[in-house]
């Protein structure tokens, strides 16, 4: 059962691959906040795995992060999730995020638990949606 209080905790070692300049979220060779809020998303769900039963899964709906200090390649950079909240399908983490010298980010972090099969099939509506003809009314007579 998901329940406040279930910490989760991952960590990176920063690439070249992991820095704002591979990513296009700038050109400094630092840890980028997109692979930083990677690092959130993959802790956070990684850490309910355990409690999902079959045919469930957790998606990521929602994110205020404040990506606040530099890491350059080569830090250890180590996410901290904890779950805070937890209303019916609505999970909410708390995150921080920190390297050698301290913190680097923090904020929120929302999930849902979801029914696999049921979010793919409205996932794959919205697929067939985009293929069908948009017929517009003509012009008024």
């Amino acid at each position: 059962m998901i329940s406040e209080g279930i910490i989760g905790e991952g960590e990176i070692k920063v690439t070249c691959g992991d820095t704002a300049a591979a990513w296009g979220s700038g050109v400094l060779p630092v840890f980028a906040t997109p692979a930083m809020i990677l690092l959130i998303e993959k802790t956070a769900s990684e850490c309910l795995m355990p409690l999902l039963r079959e045919g469930e899964s957790t998606v990521g709906t929602l994110l205020e992060i404040k990506h606040s200090a530099p890491s350059a390649v080569g830090s250890e950079v180590r996410c901290r999730v904890e779950v805070v909240s937890v209303d019916r399908s609505k999970i909410l983490f708390d995150v921080r995020v920190r390297d050698s010298a301290g913190e680097i980010g923090s904020g929120r972090h929302e999930r849902f638990l979801v029914s696999n099969e049921k979010f793919m099939s409205s996932a794959n509506a919205r697929l067939d949606d985009c293929f069908r003809p948009r017929i517009s009314p003509g012009p008024e007579q």
